[in-house]
């Protein structure tokens, strides 16, 4: 900044001489210079550098005493008062009262012209924002080549350092450390331990700089008993991409962060690293494409051969050495959760996008911390997952991973409902096979439990059976017959007679354990059994009748049909 010690360093100003005695007062910085007589009203700016000749107020002290106050009030940079001609000297209760308050007060000999005194300031003016100028042109050129040259956000890091003599990190979004510039260790330490404590870096931002207000929005102050960090956000127009964290030593005020060369290397700083982020992002982005297109082919079983995926594996980093289990993941009523967003101003369809990008996210970072290769695409609204099996138990290998990404989803979805499929068919080259059992599971899971449970392909046996035979168009018709008339007289009566029977079959015919169940009468129940035998032309004491009464029944839930069944007259 030019201050008023600059001015008083111009050769012009030789003769000029400084009243006050206090030298901090000489900091003040200069940004306008003005010729200013009685009255001040609202003709002076902040940072003016004001001269006078006091006209106006002549020998009288308290006049003059008043124009001063007014000239500070404004918060003038100093004031020039010219003695000679109107002032012969400059009374002391003026000079004390810039003494008291800290205001710059300077007499300069009437021989001095003010037009000289104020070309001279107007010209060092230009020099200084023409050098200020090409400085922040220098730092721009130079960071921008950081970024053309694709150095990335390390480089930039270590730039920062080398011109604030401060170490620097750069973080992700979640706080994660990206680099680091060249004596940054203890700041890193530092900032892993304060995230530890505080978690996500989006909270405690907030919370730590609620007082100070007149900082840039992506501007804080961390201030831990170590260290004191200014953390800065790297953000582009949709969201925060990550973090500057620079070291604030000790000696140094917080408020130099507002100094003009300072602003301007962290701004150029930001930006720069903004546009890494950015062209991150994009590789990034190309990345998952291309291995959300290998894994969903590995799930159709779209390669022509195994030798083939295993090409298409190495270019894309991964292993298919390892025996894999598949697990397919709903996430239930997203149009709900969608529309339960107040902070969302997305479509739909980039909504989900976005949920499914958040999804393989944390599915990488689960299998990172359990130590585990992890494949995963989102397709259709379903998480498809392939994860290393270090065991023979793929069972149990499955539920330790699907418990902690769960709990994971919970801490950022807490109302998001989640469907789970896990396969039996593991090992290599068994990924399209994986992937239908996983799919079955879910299906078969969803129809009979509901949203929100774990299925398993060895535990639905039964159900596929149910559903081999559900495809017999004979068997259709036996249902249709069987289970329409119990449908219809329940919507007329209001009377769940399929309810009363499937109750009354699990408890082996025993009435008195039916009607405690149902908390009906034994007559009450006795009158639904023989409705039940009256609408299906079935006797219930006879075995071959009920179990065709549960076959139907199992059938009818099994094909899932959200249609009434027909009816029949």
């Amino acid at each position: 900044m030019f201050t008023v010690q600059d001015v008083l360093n111009l050769p012009i100003m030789k003769q000029a001489s400084l009243v006050t005695e206090a030298k901090s007062q000489l900091q003040n910085p200069v940004e306008w210079v003005s010729i200013i007589e009685m009255p001040v009203e609202n003709f002076v700016r902040k940072n003016e550098f004001v001269l006078s000749s006091g006209i106006g107020c002549e020998q009288d002290a308290n006049k003059l005493l008043t124009f001063t106050k007014e000239i500070m009030e404004a918060k003038a940079a100093a004031l020039v008062i010219a003695t000679g001609r109107y002032i012969t000297s400059l009374p002391k209760k003026v000079v004390h009262f810039c003494e008291e308050h800290g205001f710059p007060l300077i007499e300069l000999p009437w021989e001095v012209r003010f037009t000289d005194v104020s070309h001279a300031v107007s010209t060092a003016l230009h020099q200084k924002e023409q050098g200020f100028v090409q400085y922040s042109d220098k730092v721009r050129k130079e960071m921008l080549e950081i970024v053309l040259k694709g150095q990335g956000v390390a480089k930039i890091a270590a730039y920062l350092e080398q011109s604030l003599h401060m170490p620097v990190v750069v973080t992700d979004r979640r706080g994660t450390v990206k680099c680091t510039s060249n004596h940054a260790k203890a700041l890193e330490e530092q900032w892993n331990a304060h995230l530890l404590h505080h978690g996500d870096p989006l909270y405690f931002q907030h919370e730590e700089n609620a007082d100070t207000v007149a900082s840039p929005s992506n501007m804080h102050w961390i201030h831990t008993e170590a260290v004191t960090m200014l953390q800065l956000s790297i953000q582009t127009a949709r969201e925060i991409q990550g973090y500057l964290l620079i070291g604030w030593p000790e000696g140094i005020s917080e408020d130099d962060v507002f100094s003009e060369r300072i602003t301007v290397l962290l701004e150029h700083a930001v930006t720069s690293s903004a546009l890494c982020f950015l062209h991150d992002q994009a590789v990034l982005e190309t990345e998952m494409r291309l291995k959300d297109d290998f894994v969903w082919s590995l799930a159709k079983g779209k390669f022509d051969s195994y030798d083939t995926a295993l090409s298409r594996a190495k270019s894309l980093h991964y292993n298919l050495h390892v025996p894999y289990l598949c697990l397919i993941a709903k996430p239930e009523s997203l149009s709900t959760l969608y529309e339960q967003d107040p902070y969302n101003s997305m479509s739909f369809e980039n909504w989900v996008k976005q949920l499914g990008d958040m999804l393989e996210e944390e599915v990488y970072h689960t299998g990172r911390t359990m130590h585990r290769k992890t494949m995963s695409t989102f397709q259709k609204e379903e998480l498809i997952i392939y994860v290393e099996l270090l065991t023979e138990k793929s069972i149990e290998a499955a539920y330790p991973f699907i418990e902690l990404l769960q709990y994971r989803l919970n801490q950022k979805w807490p109302r998001l409902t989640v469907s789970w499929g896990i396969a039996k068919t593991t090992g290599i080259d068994a990924f399209h096979a994986g992937y239908q059992e996983a799919y079955s599971a879910l299906d078969i899971g969803r129809r009979q439990k509901g949203k929100g449970y774990i299925s398993t392909y060895a535990d639905t046996r039964f159900d596929r059976a149910l559903l081999a035979l559900a495809e017999n168009e004979e068997l259709r018709k036996i249902t249709d017959i069987i289970i329409a008339p119990l449908h219809k007289y329940s919507r007329e009566r209001n009377i769940d007679l399929v309810h009363t029977f499937s109750v009354y079959n699990r408890h082996r015919g025993n009435v008195s354990q039916t009607a405690r169940e149902l908390n009906l009468h034994r007559q009450s129940l006795l009158y639904r059994l023989r409705k039940i035998e009256t609408l299906t032309g079935c006797k219930l004491e006879n075995s071959d009748d009920t179990f065709l009464i549960d076959l139907s029944v199992r059938l009818h839930t099994i094909r899932g049909s959200t249609a009434a069944p027909p009816v029949i007259q």
